[in-house]
């Protein structure tokens, strides 16, 4: 479904015509509200655009993707050599405290991602992280499955017709007065833990025996 796909079957819910760019607006917050309620899989993507070596240190900052949202897994990794190393994650606060640690930490405000430790060879960093969907537009459509699409325009339903503020709400509570959007939610919710379900064998990315970390230089967190 297109953008005015939606936002037609929108209207019939509600019987109603809206302004466009009213309808627009609603539309990319039920989209946004749905995309921001858990992990889905279909939302992680791999960045190894970037790379640490033996002069970079915990204050070498590196760029994160421009669509990046949030942080899944993070790797270092040596393809040629079939290496890869887990590295654990630590608040942006505590990048100096663990500075000789093999950890990472991210700055949410700039998109930089700091590497901690040393290194004696050049490693290439693979990010595993949710990203920030395009906007819908009239003419695009939801990168989602096509059979989940209508659970947008359910959601701007209830948002239009209930008046409940989505910055303080999930999507599930948004959509509970909603039989159909909340069946079509539970079942998109399903599909996606199938995908999760699936993936456990392994690690984001890389088949790993155990943790696959470095744990004999990573430092107890707090």
């Amino acid at each position: 479904m297109t953008g005015q796909d939606i936002i037609n079957f929108f209207q019939n819910l509600i019987d109603e015509t809206v302004n466009v760019d009213f309808a627009l607006d609603l539309l990319a917050n039920a989209k946004d509200l749905i995309e921001a309620d858990r992990i889905w899989r279909m939302l992680i993507k791999e960045d190894s655009s970037q790379t640490f070596g033996s002069s970079d240190t915990y204050l070498t900052a590196k760029n994160l993707p421009s669509d990046f949202f949030t942080d899944h897994k993070v790797f270092l990794g040596i393809e040629s050599e079939d290496d890869y190393k887990e590295y654990d994650p630590v608040p942006f606060e505590w990048r100096r405290k663990h500075k000789s640690s093999q950890v990472y930490a991210i700055d949410y405000a700039n998109k930089k991602i700091y590497i901690c430790g040393d290194v004696d060879k050049t490693y290439t960093i693979y990010i595993y992280y949710v990203y920030e969907t395009p906007a819908i537009t009239l003419t695009t459509s939801p990168i989602w499955p096509a059979k989940f699409h209508k659970l947008i325009a359910f959601m701007m339903a209830e948002l239009y017709q209930v008046g409940v503020n989505y910055d303080e709400i999930t999507a599930r509570q948004a959509i509970a007065h909603s039989r159909q959007g909340t069946l079509l939610y539970n079942a998109m919710v399903e599909w996606d833990s199938k995908l999760w379900a699936q993936a456990m064998g392994k690690r984001a990315g890389f088949a790993s025996e155990g943790s696959g970390r470095r744990t004999n230089v990573i430092q107890e967190l707090e």
